[in-house]
């Protein structure tokens, strides 16, 4: 009987899914090392579409802080070798 991990390999559709779910962690990884450490309890990965990504923040005040790090932030993750031309900032309730 197959892993759930095997199944996923095996699935187009999932093992694309689960690429993108990476891509978007290491998207993360990559701007928390530009923004200042008490922002980071407020952000989480979202999701990676056509070069654009969300990333989910809990609070209002750190929605705002972090737009003005946008053009850091790209530049960290373009630095990474990952194809992002945008993020998006969507409030997580």
């Amino acid at each position: 009987m197959p892993t759930v991990l095997q199944a996923i390999a095996e699935s187009n559709t999932l093992s694309h899914l689960l690429d993108r779910m990476a891509l978007s962690g290491a998207c993360l990884t990559a701007v928390l090392k530009r923004i200042p450490l008490g922002l980071h309890t407020s952000i989480s990965a979202g999701p990676l579409t056509d070069g654009e990504w969300c990333l989910l923040i809990s609070n209002a005040s750190a929605v705002a802080k972090l737009k003005q790090l946008e053009p850091i932030m790209l530049e960290a993750i373009q630095a990474n070798g990952i194809a992002v031309q945008s993020i998006r900032f969507k409030r997580s309730y």
